[in-house]
């Protein structure tokens, strides 16, 4: 055997060698598997690990953040919503420019119209020509600067017909980048709506898992848990009860000087002008929360009697003529910043760093809210959820 043929043949064996040791203990091992198989030692298929059982709390918990990232999705589902009624709302005022501004370049083509008629007419002789042939010149040069005079009209005409054409030609762009603006915006809203169901999905699978004596369980817990929140803000928000020194102080009141009665009455006039600003609207406006409680989350609610946050924060201080937009994070733009040690009733309290949620203070830390898909409007304390600022509108 030559040099080559024994370098080769080498190369084969070590190349070889350990690939057909390995394919025997392959197949040992599958014959090997084969007769436990038969023997029942274990199944030729092993099925996928079970999911683990939940407590009624572990799932009370994971359904809570799940419909809770549901309410932010459509926090910003509600503020794209506002964005395309906002750019609907301009979009038909451009549209309606370019019909004004159509209406214009019509009744300018008819102006440029005559003037290019009238100028051909006279096109024969120049100015020229004209004094050469007239006998009349005195007569003929004034008739000139009229004529000139009509001249510099024409030219503004034109220059104005020119002018109003470029201006119609923007209006219209503007309007068609508008409308395709509009349509990604759609887009969007269609994709949060589905982020927001899927969560929900994800929540209604959690609930699945549970056997029907914990699904009964979690239900009894959720309504306690409501109707305890809901006492805590009563009784929080309640004035507190009168001794009975304080009421006979009340009844019999002392006699007041002079001084004492001019403070009083400067003391009512400031009241009264208080009153009249943020925090006589902002009582008012709780009380139109109030009203709603126990009414069920619905995405986009906006009354009569269903509800998102902001919708609710919308409405009630819409019933006392403050517009606010249908957005937590708009909403988080409008009146002005609120110290958190200086809340008073009706204030706006913004939750989450993305400001995702948004109620209405109620007092002793309390607010007022619609909570997530699956609760109704009710009271919940501040530090339950992440503060993130607060708003006085109106």
């Amino acid at each position: 055997m030559n040099f080559t043929a024994r370098v080769t043949s080498r190369a084969f064996q070590v190349g070889r060698t350990p690939s057909i040791r390995r394919c025997l203990r392959m197949a040992a091992l599958g014959l090997i598997s084969a007769a436990l198989s038969v023997l029942g030692v274990f199944p030729a298929s092993l099925p996928a690990a079970a999911a683990r059982p939940l407590t009624v709390a572990e799932a009370r918990n994971l359904i809570k953040h799940l419909q809770t990232d549901a309410d932010g999705i459509d926090q910003q589902y509600a503020d794209v919503e506002e964005q395309i009624n906002q750019g609907r709302t301009q979009l038909r005022l451009k549209q309606a420019d370019v019909q004004t501004q159509t209406k214009k370049i019509e009744r300018l083509k008819l102006q440029v119209g005559r003037i290019a008629r009238a100028q051909f007419q006279n096109r024969s002789l120049d100015t020229a020509a004209h004094l050469f042939v007239t006998s009349d010149t005195e007569g003929f040069l004034s008739q000139i600067s009229t004529v000139q005079k009509v001249s510099e009209n024409q030219n503004a005409a034109l220059q104005d017909f020119q002018q109003e054409q470029a201006n119609l030609a923007a209006v219209e762009h503007s309007a068609e980048t508008d409308l395709a603006a509009l349509g990604e915006k759609e887009k969007q809203l269609k994709s949060l709506a589905a982020a927001s169901d899927n969560k929900l999905d994800e929540a209604k699978k959690v609930l699945v898992r549970l056997t029907t004596a914990q699904q009964k369980q979690l239900a009894e817990a959720e309504k306690k848990a409501t109707a305890k929140a809901n006492a805590e803000g009563q009784a929080a928000t309640k004035p507190p009860a009168k001794t009975n020194a304080q009421r006979r102080v009340a009844a019999k009141p002392p006699a007041k000087t002079n001084a004492q009665s001019r403070n009083a009455t400067k003391s009512s006039r400031n009241s009264t002008r208080s009153s009249a600003t943020g925090s006589s609207k902002g009582a008012k406006a709780l009380a139109y929360a109030k009203a709603q409680l126990g009414e069920p989350y619905v995405r986009s609610g906006a009354g009569p009697s269903s509800w998102d946050c902001s919708g609710l924060t919308m409405m009630a201080w819409g019933s006392v003529g403050v517009s606010l937009p249908h957005s937590s994070r708009q909403q988080f733009s409008r009146g002005r910043s609120v110290a958190k040690s200086n809340l008073q009733l009706g204030d706006l309290v913004f939750f989450y760093s993305d400001i995702g949620h948004v109620g209405l203070y109620a007092g002793n830390g309390q607010v007022i809210h619609a909570p997530r898909p699956g609760k109704s409007v009710e009271y919940i304390k501040m530090s339950y959820m992440p503060y993130a600022g607060a708003r006085r509108p109106g």
